[in-house]
């Protein structure tokens, strides 16, 4: 079958459910893998939603990586007579499923993946294998042909084997050139023929009867027609893969696409399309010109399933800007149930409704590299920045959402207004807010934060913050002192910072509830997946009758953290039906970029960055770092740079932060090579980000292949598990090698 075309989408769900009646009932007949990040969060809850409504049993399965597909394929897929259908949520795309799966004939492999470039040979070579296509495979064809040709070559040559005996005993140049060729599906040289290496160089031939110099010339001249041909294809396929890593749609997109075709879409299917698209735009894989494309597209959308909001006045905007904090007087048109979708501008400061306008301003990645906060210089233009805007300090340290009203209505016009005297043009942009009822209202940028922090430390956070009993009150206002303490003279010093910022944790609503529009939930860490206990379990404690204590600890430690971004994956999973929990992570998402904004700032300052010919290379081992901050965030009882080694997610945000800054502060636009120490693995943890030009184009990472090769070559013990191509770990002992060898293979 190997893909269905972008206006036929809807031909996969109808499969599905056709295949599951073939099953015995009662039976699960699907699985669904979904990798750990927001978009496919969002898709799976799309799709998740269609199976339940059409009452087909299913079965979710987390997969971090390579490795946890490949569990699951024993666990779930081998010798399972009731699976009819394998739906893989951006994870997949880029290998062979045929090697990876233990497919029999009943199961069918449906491939929604945003991750380019895609495997070739499971796109086009298997029927048991379908790709949702976004329009991408579909400009394909020529690849497709090569893929074709090459795969079933060796078939045809050996029907032409058969055909031309007595044409290659009359030729053996043209044998000799036929044997040669490279194998053509493993990319390695084949030998000359052992009976040539053999003959001696005078040796003749006995020609066979009739022979003629035609048919000779006829041999070769079909020879160097399918040799050229083979080179033709194989410089094509490797060209596409030699092109670097990119994104196509985001899976959410897709699914909500397959819901619409359908007949079944709804303003909840297109809320959570909405929040994939701002995790694509938020995390560079799509550029601007790009995302203003599709925001007109979901514009029509938003005004199909909602009120039309073309002529609204100051008050709706306000409200939508400021969400609760807003204009009270509003409230009167809203009910409990609204959950109303608007397209409004948003503005380049995180998490601005839920924190103080001054710390939204500078741990905000745009105005921070901007204004160079890192430098004495820098955190003065962001005081006059302040100053220009005519907003009292007074104002700028409480939650935004209490500032008086007189300043929160012209709070917008005044940034766009003196905005561009910082050289920030670009300081609003086209997003979308949602209305939950009473409780307040959020932005998709919102969500995308707290679902992504959710992901890495959600189940962990909640189960702190009902142990600590405080409140959310340092988190959301209580950091407006440490923001102005970084501006103003500390010390005797000016601008000298006070890294003693120290986060109360609480259930939220305790304390603050009635103020901020969110209540307390109540839930165990062993809450968030069933069956999984507590990180107390005795299970994990060490037996004192095992003989190498060492790897049992090394075993428990991998089996706790395992069970630990599981239970965070359904932690995010159910805050996209929790304004609660969307709050408890938007919390977290303030504690975990305080602690990026620290260590980039610091590594900027200290020029811990080395420039090298063809891309920047920053080490993370702590030293030179600093001590961190002391219960830096109430993240854990570690250094700021240790959250980093264990988190992808959040070392992409940091190398987002460094390129941002070196654009604007240096002349030459490499790309960034960073490492993170993860202690407890004892190997750093390796990203090549390319992020976007100085002109806001999208740039195709190749670090993946790269980072293959400098393995290969140094023979360094590595793990490339990730989805994405450019993440690998690496053991601290060979860091050195690898990236010496990566620096010589890339000039």
């Amino acid at each position: 079958m190997g893909y269905v075309a972008f206006t036929k989408l809807d031909e996969v769900y109808q499969a599905i459910k056709a295949n599951a009646s073939s099953g015995a009932n009662g039976a699960s007949t699907v699985v669904i893998f979904a990798s750990p990040d927001a978009d496919a969060l969002c898709a799976l809850k799309i799709l998740v939603t269609l199976l339940k409504s059409d009452c087909v049993a299913h079965k979710v399965v987390p997969v971090a990586g390579y490795a946890d597909l490949s569990t699951a394929n024993d666990d779930h897929v081998h010798d399972n007579e009731e699976l009819r259908s394998i739906i893989l949520l951006n994870c997949g795309g880029n290998v062979d499923l045929l090697d990876l799966f233990s497919l029999s004939e009943n199961m069918t492999v449906y491939v929604c993946d945003s991750h380019r470039p895609l495997n070739l040979r499971s796109l086009f070579s298997h029927d048991q294998i379908v790709f949702m296509d976004d329009g991408d495979i579909d400009e394909l064809p020529d690849l497709k042909t090569a893929v074709e040709e090459l795969e079933f070559e060796d078939d045809e040559s050996e029907d032409d084997d058969d055909d031309d005996d007595d044409e290659d005993e009359a030729d053996p140049a043209a044998e000799t050139s036929e044997e040669e060729e490279p194998d053509i599906l493993d990319g390695e040289a084949g030998p000359a023929g052992k009976e040539n290496a053999e003959r001696p160089p005078n040796a003749k031939r006995k020609e066979p009867p009739g022979a003629t110099v035609d048919n000779i010339a006829k041999k070769r001249a079909r020879v160097a027609s399918r040799r050229r041909r083979r080179k033709e294809h194989q410089r094509a396929i490797a060209e596409y893969y030699a092109e670097g890593a990119y994104y196509g749609v985001s899976v959410t997109g897709m699914w909500y696409t397959v819901a619409s075709q359908l007949g079944r879409a709804s303003n909840d299917f297109l809320w959570l399309s909405l929040i994939g698209l701002s995790d694509q735009y938020l995390h560079d894989r799509v550029d601007h010109r790009r995302y203003l494309s599709l925001v007109e597209t979901f514009k029509d959308e938003v005004n199909r399933y909602n009120v039309s909001t073309a002529n609204t006045d100051d008050a709706d905007d306000l409200e939508s800007l400021f969400g609760d904090g807003g204009n009270k007087a509003n409230d009167s048109a809203r009910h409990p149930d609204d959950q109303a979708i608007r397209c409004d501008d948003e503005f380049r400061l995180m998490l601005l409704r839920h924190w103080t306008m001054l710390d939204s301003l500078y741990y905000s990645v745009y105005v921070a590299t901007k204004l160079g906060i890192w430098k004495e210089m820098g955190r003065k233009r962001l005081g006059n920045f302040i100053v220009k805007m005519g907003v009292p300090t007074k104002e700028t340290q409480q939650r935004f959402a209490e500032m008086s009203l007189q300043f929160k209505k012209s709070v917008k016009q005044k940034l766009i207004a003196v905005a561009p005297r910082f050289n920030m043009t670009e300081i609003v942009f086209p997003s979308f807010y949602k209305h939950f009822g009473f409780k307040g209202i959020v932005s998709a940028p919102d969500v995308v934060y707290s679902l992504t922090s959710l992901l890495d430390w959600g189940a962990e956070w909640i189960k702190r913050q009902g142990a600590a009993g405080g409140s959310f009150a340092d988190s959301a206002g209580g950091g407006a002192a440490s923001s102005a303490q970084l501006l103003a003279p500390a010390n005797g010093r000016p601008g000298a910072r006070d890294t003693s910022e120290v986060i109360s944790g609480g259930l939220a609503g305790v304390g603050v509830g009635t103020r901020t529009g969110f209540a307390a939930v109540a839930m165990r860490a062993g809450d968030a997946l069933p069956g999984v206990d507590d990180d107390s379990d005795e299970s994990d404690a060490p037996d004192p009758e095992d003989e190498d204590p060492d790897a049992e600890d090394g075993a428990r430690r991998e089996k706790k953290k395992e069970r630990a971004w599981v239970r965070n994956f359904y932690v995010a999973y159910d805050a996209l039906d929790s304004f609660d929990l969307l709050q408890h992570g938007i919390h977290l998402a303030m504690s975990f970029q305080r602690a990026l904004v620290r260590t980039a700032t610091s590594i900027l300052e200290k020029k811990l960055t080395q420039k090298l010919r063809n891309f920047q290379l920053t080490v993370l081992t702590g030293e030179g770092l600093g001590a961190g901050v002391n219960g830096s965030g109430a993240l854990s009882d570690e250094n700021d740079f240790a959250l980093f080694g264990r988190s992808p997610a959040h070392l992409g945000r940091l190398a987002k932060f460094l390129m941002e800054a070196f654009k604007e502060f240096k002349d030459k636009d490499l790309p960034l090579v960073i490492a993170a120490l993860n202690e407890p693995a004892d190997a750093f943890l390796v990203i090549g980000y390319t992020g976007l030009t100085k002109r806001g184009a999208l740039r195709k990472n190749t670090f993946g292949p790269a980072f293959e090769k400098a393995a290969e070559r140094t023979q360094a013990r590595v793990k490339h598990d990730s989805f994405e191509a450019s993440i690998m770990e690496v053991r601290r002992e060979d860091l050195g090698d690898f990236l010496e060898t990566l620096q010589s293979m890339m000039q």
